[in-house]
């Protein structure tokens, strides 16, 4: 498993960051990544969610789907194809990435956390 902290200013992998990535205010949203090898629908969901993680709170991790953990993943939520993405656990999508749905769930947990 990787785990990908990010910089408040830049948005890119912080291997010194000790605790999660929080570039907005709340509590991160943990958004977890299955990739498979050679897949460049994988490397557009990581690089989207590295710009959007410059606006909202999240920690990315990210999983092959030949670890034990990420093909376990990919069974438990039958996934069709790579990436699977989940958020805080939870399906989100599987394949190409929608940037803007994911806006929407991310702007929707920042609003929730601020109103509570």
């Amino acid at each position: 498993m990787t785990s990908v902290e990010t910089t408040p200013a830049t948005g890119r992998p912080d291997p010194d960051c000790g605790g999660p990535a929080v570039q907005g205010v709340g509590v991160p949203v943990v958004v977890t990544v299955v990739e498979a090898p050679a897949c460049h629908l994988c490397d557009d969901a990581k690089s989207t969610l590295a710009v959007l993680a410059q606006s909202y709170p999240m920690t990315i991790q990210v999983l092959s789907i030949g670890s034990v953990q990420g093909g376990a993943l990919m069974a438990r939520h039958r996934a069709p194809m790579s990436p699977l993405v989940l958020l805080d656990g939870q399906y989100f999508s599987s394949g190409r990435l929608p940037r803007r749905k994911l806006e929407r769930r991310l702007e929707k947990a920042r609003r929730a956390e601020s109103d509570g």
